[in-house]
């Protein structure tokens, strides 16, 4: 199961309501991957500086939260194979 968040300029997660999440350079994302224990952070470069900050407190929270998962920051650009086939792929 997979758990996609828009964090918006006052740190707050807006969850996606659809089974696809567009990744936009203008977003910060965070994808919660919970069959891999994997937090994503993703970063779009045209995002602005306050919300990429934003989404890395959201990452911190979420470490509290989900203590065993581990957190991967991802810039646009540098995403791992593992999260291009998660995008690539129905949500939930």
């Amino acid at each position: 199961m997979v758990e996609a968040f828009e964090i918006d300029s006052q740190a707050k997660m807006i969850e996606s309501t659809s089974d696809v999440v567009e990744v936009d350079t203008n977003k910060v994302l965070v994808f919660v991957v919970h069959d891999t224990k994997t937090v994503y952070l993703w970063r779009g470069k045209s995002a602005d500086i306050f919300k990429k900050l934003m989404g890395t407190r959201v990452a911190a929270k979420l470490s509290h939260t989900y203590s065993d998962y581990r957190i991967r920051p991802i810039s646009e650009g540098n995403e791992p194979a593992a999260f291009n086939q998660l995008i690539g792929t129905k949500l939930n």
